[in-house]
């Protein structure tokens, strides 16, 4: 009876980190040339579509701004989905100047895991 406890524990544990594995969102880092002298930042603006569009009144900004000297950020995405993005510097008054280029990405949906334990008929596994 204690066996089976201990089995029931270690499959729960197991499940949870299965499942937990599998809810950890999909990341996106992208990179730009550091602001400029007298510049306070970036701020990073998308848009989920499916094209994009050169048009930067239709993107949404991210927050919080990035604080200069970094050129960076590190974004949650949607497995399976379109996004496209463009950078502005920002001024000490939050200010935003010209937009960048965009670029668009998709992110893969999610492979299905490899076959385990691949072996020939009659073969004992090892």
């Amino acid at each position: 009876m204690r066996y089976c406890y201990y089995v029931g524990c270690v499959l729960l544990v197991w499940l949870i980190f299965v499942l937990w594995a599998l809810a950890l969102p999909a990341e996106l880092t992208l990179i730009w040339d550091p602001p400029p002298a007298g510049a306070a930042g970036s701020r990073v603006y998308q848009t989920r579509a499916g094209e994009c569009v050169l048009n930067a009144a239709q993107y949404a900004p991210l927050e919080p701004d990035i604080a200069a000297p970094a050129a960076q950020a590190t974004l949650t995405v949607e497995e399976g989905s379109g996004y496209c993005f463009l950078v502005r510097y920002i001024d000490h008054a939050g200010q935003a100047g010209l937009p960048s280029y965009v670029v668009g990405v998709k992110i893969p949906a999610p492979t299905l895991p490899p076959p385990q334990q691949l072996r020939l008929p009659g073969a004992t596994g090892q």
